[in-house]
């Protein structure tokens, strides 16, 4: 028997709620909310205006968030920041290292 897109439907039928008109969603109604999920990409941004745009090397909760689980500095790719944000980001890192309030990596036991 070939595998089409009606024999699928028929096996997974999910439809157990007959709908009134086609504006209604096919999912279940369900009243539970689901806790709001944040972008990756606006979770760096929100966490620098959480800090007010301060940057400082001093300041070790905000630095930590943008390294890896190997100590490395994430990239502009992944954290969305503006150019100027990142580097002032960077610099503070590499500072936060030379006086050893962050450490240059970590071990990662695999």
């Amino acid at each position: 028997m070939s595998s089409n897109y009606w024999n699928k439907a028929k096996k997974n039928s999910n439809f157990k709620t007959k709908r009134i008109n086609w504006s209604q969603s096919l999912r279940s109604n369900s009243t539970s909310k689901k806790p709001v999920r944040i972008r990756k990409s606006l979770q760096y941004i929100l966490l620098v205006k959480k800090f007010n745009n301060e940057i400082d090397y001093k300041n070790i909760k905000l630095l930590k968030a943008f390294l890896n689980k190997y100590g490395k500095i994430r990239s502009r790719r992944k954290t969305r920041l503006p150019v100027q944000v990142q580097r002032k980001i960077s610099k503070s890192i590499r500072k936060a290292r030379a006086f050893g309030i962050i450490p240059f990596t970590y071990d990662v036991k695999l």
